[in-house]
Formats: C-alpha cells, sequence, structure tokens
C-alpha cells in the first residue's frame, strides 16, 4: 500500500525536481517508510533513478551541473511513497524495474495471489530479487501484457514506464478499491494516488466541476462518474486500463472487466449455496491475513464486520492460523455512540465475549467532528455524503494508535448481498416485472414482520421502478424522505439527472440483479470506497475487503434473488453461512448502522451555532449552487425538531467548506 504520482510534459522544462517533490511530499502520509524516483527520456529510453528522502535535492544537482542538457532530457517521471506490507527489505523498493531496465513500475495495493503468479513465472525462466507482489506484476507484464491484469487476484492502482513500446500503462483494479487520478490536457499528463498531488502543478487550474456538484447536492452521489469535483481532473473507473504513447499524444481508456451476470447458478440447496459461500469467504479472508507488520479487524456489530471477525477467529482455533504482528491474537477496533439510535454495542460486545479478541474503542462526538472537520475535508479531497466517514476516521485513527498496519474491513457486502432497505422496494418490482404475485405477496407480508411497518413506500418505489422516465420526477418528489437540497434554479438549468452507464458487454433483463449492479458498479460503492480509502491512508493503515474477492463477488451475482432476500431477510446466504459461527443476536439482526454518525442530534445541539455561522456566511450566500433563504428555512425547521434532514445539511456544510480550502485556497480552522 503505497501512493503513486508520475508525470509528463511535452515540454521537458515542466517535468522538474521541485514538481515532483511536492507531489510525493503531498502524499507522505500514504507511505511514510521509504521515497523514490524515475526519470525517462522517452526518445533514448535513457532511465535516471534515485531513492531516499534526499531524492529530491539530488535529482536536482543531476540536472544543474549538465552541460548540454539537450542531450540528457526528461519528459516523464514517476515518483513513489511506500508503506512497508510484504517484504520490508530495501528489494521492495520503488520505482522498481525488470533486470534490463526496459520496464519501470511504481504500485500501490496488493495482489494477493502473488505467490502463485511468482512460482509460474519462474517456471517460464523469471527470476526475482524480493517477496513483493510489485515484482510479480513487472513480471507479469512482461510476460502476458495487459492480459495479466485477469491473473491478478487483489487491488491495486499501478503505472508501468515500458520502453520497449514507448508507452505509459496504467491500470486500476477490477473494483476501483485503490485510487487513480489523472489530468490530461493533450500536452501533459498527470497521474496520482491523490488529487492534492495534481493540484501541485501550478498549469493546473482549480475549478469546480458543476455536473459533480449537482450530482452532490440533488442526489447525495459521489464518484459515480469518471469525474471529479475538480474540473479537468478525472479517475480512471475499476476495471479499465489506460495506455498513453507520448511520442504520438495519443491516449486510450480501455475497460477490461465487468462482472458477469449472464452465468446463473440455480437448483442448489441453500445448503450447498451457504457452503460455497462461506468456503470463497474464507479463502478470501485467509489471502488478505498476508502481512509482514501488524494486522487488525474493525468491528461494527453489523453482520459483516462480525462474519469477518469470527471466521479470522474459526480460522485461528481449527487451522492453527497465526496472524502478524502480534502474541495476543486479533485486534478489533470499534466506535461507540452516546446517542442510542446509532449505538451498536451490545452486538459488539456479544462478538468480543464469543471471540475474546482484544478489543480497542473510540466513542465519536459531535465536537470532536467540528474539531477533526480540516483535516477531515483536506484528507478526503471531495465532499462526501456519508455522515459515518467521521466515525471512520476515528477507527482508523484509533487503530493506527494501537499499533496495526494493515486492517480488514466489511465493505461491499451490502452492494452484492441486498444489505440496504431500498433492495426490497427493487425486489418487488423485479417481481411485478416478471408477474411473480405469490412471491410478490409473501415477501411483502415477510418484510412487514420483519421491519415492523408495512410496506407501503417500498411498493410505491417499486412502482416507481416500472415508470416511464417522464412520471419518475413526479413520483420521487412525492416520496422525498424529509427536506430539500435547496438548489438554486439558474444553477440547475441544463443539468439532467444522473444515468448509470450499463455495462459494455452485458444486456440486463433481471432488473434486481441489475439495481445490485448499478449500486455496486455506480452509485454507491465506489463512494464508499474512497471515502474508506482516504480515511486508512491519512493513518498510514492499508485497508482490505474480503468481501470484494472478485470471485466471491462473481459468485453472489450468480446467485437466485431468494440466496439475498428471503422471506423477508437480507442477505440470506451469509447468514445461512454463518450459522454456529456468528453470535445469534447479531446473526438474526434485521436494523442496520455500520459506522453512523447522529449528525442529526449534533447539528441541533452541540454544532447548530457554528453551522449556522457557515450557512449565514456571505461566502456561502453567493455561492451558484444554493438558494440561501431556502437553506436558512429547512435548517431552523430542523433545529426545530420540525424535520431531519442532518444529511442535507452535511452536504451543504462539507461542499462550502471544501469550496474554501480547496478552490478559494483560505485557510480553514475548527476554533
Amino acid at each position: 500500500m503505497c501512493g503513486i504520482v508520475g508525470i509528463f510534459s511535452s515540454d521537458s522544462r515542466e517535468v522538474t525536481p521541485e514538481l515532483l517533490g511536492r507531489m510525493t511530499k503531498t502524499i507522505r502520509h500514504r507511505g511514510p517508510d521509504d521515497e523514490g524516483y524515475v526519470l525517462v527520456n522517452t526518445s533514448t529510453g535513457r532511465c535516471e533513478a534515485r531513492a531516499g528522502e534526499d531524492t529530491v535535492a539530488e535529482l536536482r544537482g543531476t540536472l544543474k551541473h549538465l552541460s548540454a542538457p539537450t542531450e540528457f532530457t526528461f519528459d516523464i517521471a514517476l515518483g513513489h511513497r511506500r508503506l512497508s506490507i510484504i517484504d520490508l527489505s530495501a528489494a521492495g523498493h520503488q520505482p522498481m524495474s525488470n533486470e534490463d531496465g526496459t520496464l519501470w513500475i511504481v504500485h500501490n495495493g496488493e495482489v494477493y495471489n502473488h505467490a502463485e503468479l511468482r512460482e509460474e513465472l519462474k517456471s517460464r525462466g523469471y527470476e526475482f530479487r524480493s517477496r513483493t507482489d510489485t515484482e510479480v506484476i513487472l513480471h507479469s507484464y512482461e510476460e502476458w501484457g495487459h492480459e495479466c491484469l485477469s491473473r491478478f487476484n487483489g487491488m491495486w492502482a499501478f503505472a508501468i514506464w515500458d520502453s520497449r513500446e514507448r508507452k505509459l500503462f496504467c491500470s486500476r483494479d477490477r473494483f476501483g478499491i485503490k485510487p487513480f487520478y489523472y489530468y490530461f490536457d493533450g500536452k501533459r499528463l498527470l497521474v496520482a494516488s491523490e488529487i492534492k498531488a495534481i493540484l501541485q502543478a501550478d498549469f493546473v487550474v482549480r475549478k469546480p466541476h458543476n455536473q459533480t456538484i449537482f450530482d452532490y447536492l440533488a442526489f447525495a452521489l459521489q464518484d459515480c462518474k469518471e469525474d471529479t469535483f475538480f474540473d479537468g481532473i478525472r479517475q480512471l473507473r475499476g476495471g479499465h486500463y489506460l495506455e498513453f504513447y507520448p511520442h504520438d499524444k495519443v491516449f486510450n481508456l480501455k475497460r477490461y472487466y465487468d462482472v458477469p451476470l449472464r452465468h446463473k447458478l440455480n437448483g442448489l440447496s441453500d445448503d450447498e449455496y451457504a457452503r460455497r459461500f462461506r468456503e470463497l469467504l474464507e479463502d478470501s479472508i485467509r489471502l488478505r491475513l498476508i502481512s509482514d507488520v501488524p494486522l487488525g479487524t474493525f468491528l461494527s456489530g453489523g453482520l459483516d464486520s462480525s462474519s469477518i471477525v469470527c471466521v479470522i477467529d474459526k480460522l485461528m482455533r481449527e487451522k492453527g492460523l497465526k496472524l502478524p504482528g502480534t502474541s495476543s491474537g486479533q485486534k478489533t477496533f470499534s466506535a461507540l455512540f452516546h446517542e442510542k439510535e446509532c449505538d451498536e454495542r451490545s452486538f459488539i460486545h456479544d462478538v468480543v465475549s464469543k471471540t475474546g479478541v482484544d478489543a480497542y474503542y473510540t466513542c465519536p462526538s459531535g465536537e470532536g467532528l467540528w474539531k477533526t472537520l480540516p483535516d477531515l475535508i483536506w484528507q478526503q479531497e471531495e465532499p462526501f455524503t456519508r455522515p459515518y466517514v467521521y466515525a471512520q476516521w476515528e477507527v482508523y485513527k484509533l487503530a493506527r494508535q494501537s499499533g496495526v498496519k494493515v486492517a480488514l474491513d466489511g465493505q461491499g457486502s451490502d452492494e452484492i448481498l441486498a444489505g440496504y432497505d431500498i433492495y426490497y422496494a427493487s425486489l418487488f418490482s423485479h417481481l411485478m416485472r416478471t408477474f411473480h404475485w405469490k412471491e410478490l405477496v409473501r415477501e411483502i407480508l415477510c418484510h412487514t414482520r420483519w421491519q415492523g411497518k408495512a410496506a407501503g413506500r417500498d411498493i410505491l418505489i417499486a412502482i416507481y421502478y416500472l415508470l416511464p422516465r417522464d412520471l419518475k420526477l413526479w413520483v420521487r418528489a412525492a416520496i422525498r424522505a424529509g427536506g430539500k437540497p435547496c438548489l438554486n434554479k439558474e444553477f440547475t438549468a441544463g443539468f439532467t439527472g444522473y444515468r448509470f452507464r450499463q455495462s459494455d458487454s452485458e444486456v440486463r433483463t433481471d432488473f434486481f440483479n441489475e439495481h445490485l449492479y448499478e449500486r455496486f458498479a455506480g452509485s454507491n460503492l465506489p463512494g464508499l470506497l474512497r471515502d474508506q480509502d482516504k480515511n486508512s491512508m491519512s493513518h498510514s493503515i492499508e485497508s482490505r475487503v474480503p468481501f470484494l474477492d472478485y470471485r466471491l463477488v462473481e459468485f453472489v451475482f450468480s446467485l437466485p434473488w431468494e440466496q439475498k432476500i428471503h422471506r423477508g431477510t437480507r442477505k440470506f446466504v451469509l447468514r445461512s453461512a454463518m450459522k454456529e459461527i456468528l453470535p445469534e443476536s447479531v446473526l438474526n439482526r434485521q436494523a442496520k448502522m455500520g459506522f453512523n454518525s447522529p449528525v442529526d442530534v449534533w447539528f441541533r445541539t452541540p454544532l447548530a451555532e457554528k453551522v449556522w455561522e457557515i450557512i449565514n456566511s456571505r461566502s456561502f450566500r453567493e455561492r451558484p449552487f444554493f438558494n440561501a433563504r431556502e437553506v436558512e428555512r429547512e435548517f431552523k425547521a430542523h433545529r426545530n425538531g420540525q424535520k431531519n434532514i442532518g444529511n442535507i445539511i452535511m452536504r451543504w456544510l462539507y461542499l462550502e467548506l471544501w469550496l474554501r480550502m480547496f478552490i478559494d485556497r483560505r485557510i480553514f480552522t475548527s476554533t
């Protein structure tokens, strides 16, 4: 797990040691253990590599003493910050080259099946100088070209300079677990693990991307497209690779992976589905425990994180598994809240009692949120939509203080296993479309029993999914849950609502699976992964997500809908697989929270005055995005307890503070 940067310019004078230094320094938190650079002349193929904290000074001296700079100029530079996880020796230093120096790589992430691939490559004559997965990626590319990507099981973002073909080859893992941003204006290309690094270039103009802001304010969306909140800075989507040929200025984006949805696994018993699921999850977790540094697990008390903790405990007891970097067993990290509606301590304590883990706790508060906001917004780089981000930040902070460098997390399970309430509506709609009336009635009745309330709203949403596009706006307004975004009509003119781009390779006819896929690949999971990566790496922690092993994802998408929602019970196959492994209280719980934060309460009491100062400020009122009078009315209604719109207020607040910090370049403090 690391941080990468890259620069290309047709004017080699712009590829400077100073810019390299600023870019890598900005993301030092992603890799505090080591630093390195390589400079490349794309015409001659000559490369110069440097390592260590004095790298920039060395590079500056190298360029300064040259009497004939035209003979020794560089138009590509790659930089790296290392967080050492596997093979802590100097052999894992990056940028890393192959034996003849024709390939150079900077890499962020982990390929978990690297040992297996290393043996295959050794049988083909390749030699290895390290135990790192980075060297495996390099030789895999050398052997198979871009087809190597289909062989990797893991998370990654990397850039390879290929002097044989005179191209820069960049890739991001299948689901976009690790970030990859780029700026390309036809003459200059910048790539980086974080946007902050790209902003270090003076020629990059800081300008907000209005369509992204509209999607954020109107629909609470983030990371659902290639665009970012910064105009001109984009992200390489999961499952894609990038090829750049500097001399021809050819820039290609290609998709190499999509979740296969046509294959359906029908006709098995519930026990057989559960057995296969459990085997895949256990193997995924086993792979993600490989580390040379201390490792821990996040425990929210929900079904997903509790399953990971309990499976690890099972592997330790039954298979003699030893966790790296600890002699006291498994460490877990949790957030507790004084507000009961967000607190899951009873479920957490049941898991802790069952497994005997070494448990650590933190207690996020409204005052703590305000104190942390400047750092949180700086590290997240873009506005975020979910209140749990602050609680997650505090848990990562606690883990780092406890000496942990790798953490496992339950992210992704809800998106593949229908873990949110909204999936009841998509299932109802699917059953209506396919005329399965008996199953529809059964699921509605079971939903009502488990949820303790009528399914009327979900039925209305299910009907909404059936309507022509022109009628959906009216229904959306009718079922809007409390409050409104209060947008300026002049700003919204010309913008259209978010529309997910369907798969390039599949024709989708299963609406339920299609809705799962849309939230998995489009509107939900990418934003969650961004939140998690920025929070974890800001504390120099590698976060691993076992539920996003591509084998497990493909298996779950092949299952019939009854294995995801069955008689009103969500995540049915996971619950079946975890019988006798999870505590009964967790196995049978229906309500979902998961590292949430009580912002509704905080914005009424400890933070009310501070938030009011922000949304009543001159800069906020002069923004083109908001109807300031409506914002004032909505906030007062919330503060008086007439509405619960903490999530909407949060978006107003975070956007304004982000604009001040990154666009206006004003210093924001929490005092």
